[in-house]
């Protein structure tokens, strides 16, 4: 309640008495007041900190890249430098070893000798250790069928022979045998075998460490054996031996790790 009123127009003070409405927040003792969704104030919310923005003129320019090029240009030629030791020899030996006219007619014939010769000479020294490769263009092992044709608890449990549904269609033979390894990756397994002569004179390849430990320890199970392998609709690339477990086989757990690129390459 309040009791004067002021006239403007007038310029004089009358007394009296007007009630005014009481509005909650205007009340003392009220206990629920009016909710805000107004955030609280800080110089983070209000974006108020403290910033700097550098103005790029021609000298800041100029230095900034000539530090940039001190710092990397030596690290270039040395790279430049490093690179230009390394020694490679690449030969691609099907274009001389595979007949043009029936090329899958000659590869599908068990009963063809196909022993093949190639000599390559070495033009510059190569530093142990030597590192052999077969490279396979165009395989493209990132398609999606290929990929999901495998079965990764058959190869870590042996109770999980039978999980054969995701590799179709090599999951089964004929007769509905599960097939172990099964699936398109286990039955395209490379089967060239190579052996490396110095001079005439045979140079054993070591194949040991080929695939990561970590991958023949935690992916692949010590009692999963080969079964029916190469047995089902069509004959893939390699066998396996049925007396061998499949982590013995130094080229399957690398030949597993699926690349995404179109070439496959992996060590002999």
């Amino acid at each position: 309640m309040k009791c004067f009123i002021f006239d403007f127009f007038n310029a004089r003070l009358h007394f009296g008495c007007s009630r005014m409405q009481m509005y909650p927040l205007e009340m003392e003792g009220n206990s629920n007041p009016k909710t805000t969704n107004k955030p609280k104030y800080s110089k983070f919310t209000q974006q108020e900190l403290p910033a700097c923005k550098p103005l790029l003129t021609p000298e800041i320019v100029i230095a900034a890249f000539a530090l940039i090029g001190a710092l990397f240009v030596p690290i270039g030629l040395a790279s430049l430098h490093a690179s230009r030791q390394v020694v490679e020899l690449v030969h691609r030996y099907d274009a001389s070893c595979v007949p043009v006219d029936d090329k899958v007619g000659f590869i599908q014939n068990s009963r063809t000798d196909k022993t093949c010769t190639v000599t390559m000479t070495v033009p510059k020294y190569m530093k142990s250790p030597i590192h052999v490769y077969y490279l396979i263009d165009g395989f493209y092992q990132n398609h999606r069928r290929y990929v999901r044709s495998r079965s990764d608890k058959q190869l870590r449990y042996k109770s999980a022979a039978h999980l054969t549904s995701d590799c179709v269609p090599e999951g089964d033979t004929a007769d509905h045998a599960p097939i172990v390894p099964c699936g398109l990756v286990a039955w395209s397994l490379f089967n060239d075998t190579y052996t490396v002569r110095v001079n005439g004179v045979v140079t054993q390849v070591n194949k040991k460490d080929i695939a990561w430990k970590s991958d023949k320890n935690n992916k692949f199970g010590k009692n999963i054996y080969p079964s029916n392998f190469q047995k089902g609709r069509l004959i893939g690339g390699a066998t396996l031996n049925e007396s061998i477990p499949v982590r013995g086989y130094f080229h399957h757990p690398a030949y597993a790790l699926l690349l995404v690129l179109r070439d496959l390459r992996a060590g002999i």
